[in-house]
């Protein structure tokens, strides 16, 4: 069986390694090889507009073809997966909108671009088919131009997976996650465990709630500081606390963490746990 090619979804998470940089990737190249999904005769008359949380929102002249092509949308469905493997898109809506193409406006002055040493990096990285290389280019470049854009107004990545988001905190994609129960639940088992399974949890959801975590864990630190410094007895629980937290900032095992580690606390809980010697 001859090797399947990598989806230029794949291709780029490569080169980017972030799995919200991967989304904003995932959904530009779904829309944008929508008229290869339905060949050139149907994309004449159909706009596909935007991919959100899995649903393809596509733009039909009336509502007599909106009407047709829902029953074909099955078709496209299995086209995205077979073709060109991609599984995000779970549903497609069609609705009436304007189908023409308006002329592109004038690009302003101080229009920020797609950084070209990262756009020269992905063509040395691609080795794509012809049907996929284009598109892949294409989806880069808007995903790129776009994050200049929001980190010219100020804004910051994700701090789990560096999607921009308007105020440097969680992205919108992982607000969700960590809302769920099962994530929540991971959060309390990982802030016990770090390196303990999450089987029923994907890789991303397993990071959110490993930020969880790790946030529990900051505030438990300094919840018990003040405990430890009131009654010394307490010291074994801010000790384990800490090597827990430590664990997850270095992405180590309890048992790999060193003394020297220790150093990356807050200084005050380093002194509470009589390692003050090594901050001064």
């Amino acid at each position: 069986m001859p090797a399947r090619y990598r989806t230029a979804a794949e291709v780029l998470g490569t080169v980017f390694g972030r799995s919200g940089i991967k989304r904003q990737i995932r959904r530009a190249e779904a829309v944008l090889l929508w008229p290869q999904v339905v060949g050139p005769e149907v994309a004449q008359f159909t706009l596909a507009r935007s991919l959100q949380d899995g649903v393809l929102l596509v733009e039909v002249a009336d509502s007599e073809t909106a009407m047709h092509l829902s029953y074909a949308r099955q078709k496209f469905l299995d086209a995205y997966r077979a073709k060109f493997g991609i599984k995000e898109v779970r549903e497609i809506r069609f609705r009436v909108g304007r189908i023409a193409k308006a002329a592109p406006a004038p690009t302003p002055q101080a229009e920020v671009g797609a950084d070209p040493k990262a756009l020269a990096a992905l063509a040395r990285q691609l080795n794509l088919p012809d049907a996929l290389a284009q598109p892949a280019i294409k989806a880069a470049k808007a995903m790129l131009a776009y994050r200049s854009r929001r980190q010219a107004e100020g804004w910051r990545p994700c701090p789990v997976c560096e999607a921009i988001s308007p105020d440097g905190t969680l992205c919108s994609t992982c607000v969700r996650y960590s809302t769920t129960p099962a994530v929540r639940e991971a959060a309390q088992l990982l802030a016990a465990q770090p390196h303990g399974a999450t089987p029923l949890l994907s890789a991303e959801e397993r990071a959110v709630a490993c930020y969880l975590a790790r946030r529990y864990l900051e505030e438990k630190l300094l919840t018990l500081l003040p405990q430890v410094l009131a009654d010394p007895a307490q010291r074994e629980a801010l000790d384990l606390t800490a090597r827990c937290y430590l664990a997850h900032c270095l992405a180590r095992p309890l048992a790999e963490i060193s003394e020297n580690d220790f150093e990356r606390l807050d200084p005050r809980v380093a002194r509470a746990l009589g390692r003050w010697q090594r901050l001064e």
